[in-house]
């Protein structure tokens, strides 16, 4: 009974310090190759890479709730009253733990679902940092990462129900197709869900775009940019990034492997489709 009991507390004692996937985060989604520990440690030393290098401002540190010179005042004032000190910093402790998740600049989220890392982000826009990685990884060809395959900017996540998808999708079509017409393509994965409709959801996707814009128009091949959808469970994340098949599907490994023949003829890129292909079966499965 005494083992039991600690086997309990342990569970649920581990379960609360955890952060599961809600609505209205922005962030960061990858697979990985069944090293979900080692996925989320290389995202973590990626990002932050990336981010030190693109952002001087620092949106990881956390706001002091009580300005130094305010509190100099206040103490000089109170010097003799020590019970007010005390409950002061007490209180200042308590509002720091409780907005830690959101003042960090990178905070993993459980996703519920396996090799699907969400890494949640108070950064304004995550797309940013994630083309500044594809690009110079494009450039350098450097596998930077061993576990990590796609890594794609997330700029919502709603219920994944029709009406919150097109709410939530409106307001991001509004900045990239309200006023210059451009080609597109619905990109969509479910995972652990069977009541969301693919063809429904595209459908209604691809009206919008047309709604907001006459002359935008349907490119499946060679699109100018890609809407991606992906439902996990009862969470849909939402983004539109540009260039998706020319930067092999943000698919990391694929992005820096070389392009070269072998005695065959045959590319190492065209060779390399194993773990994408079957990424894209499995995302098929209701």
């Amino acid at each position: 009974m005494g083992d039991n009991r600690k086997k309990k507390k342990f569970y649920f004692r581990k379960r609360r310090n955890k952060y599961f996937l809600e609505p209205g985060f922005r962030g960061f989604f990858c697979t990985c190759n069944f090293r979900e520990k080692d996925c989320v440690k290389e995202m973590y030393n990626l990002l932050n890479e990336y981010a030190g290098k693109l952002y001087t401002e620092d949106y990881g540190s956390k706001p002091t709730s009580v300005d130094s010179d305010e509190r100099s005042d206040t103490d000089t004032d109170n010097e003799t009253d020590i019970g007010d000190m005390l409950r002061r910093e007490v209180d200042s402790m308590r509002k720091d733990s409780q907005k830690s998740l959101k003042h960090k600049r990178f905070q993993v989220v459980e996703t519920g679902v396996s090799n699907c890392i969400f890494i949640k982000t108070n950064l304004p826009s995550p797309e940013e940092l994630t083309t500044a990685i594809i690009k110079d990884l494009t450039t350098t060809k450097v596998q930077k990462t061993r576990h990590v395959l796609r890594l794609l900017p997330i700029m919502a996540t709603c219920k994944a129900n029709l009406p919150d998808i097109m709410e939530s999708a409106g307001k991001l079509f509004d900045k990239y197709f309200l006023k210059e017409p451009s080609t597109f393509a619905v990109i969509f994965n479910k995972r652990l869900n069977s009541s969301a409709s693919r063809d429904l959801i595209i459908k209604e996707l691809a009206d919008l775009i047309v709604l907001k814009n006459g002359e935008n128009k349907a490119d499946l091949k060679n699109p100018g940019l890609c809407i991606i959808v992906e439902i996990i469970k009862g969470i849909c994340l939402l983004s539109i990034v540009d260039n998706y098949y020319s930067y092999k599907k943000y698919n990391l490994h694929e992005i820096g492997k070389e392009e070269v023949c072998d005695d065959s003829g045959e590319t190492e890129a065209k060779k390399f489709k194993s773990d994408i292909s079957q990424e894209e079966e499995q995302s098929k499965i209701d």
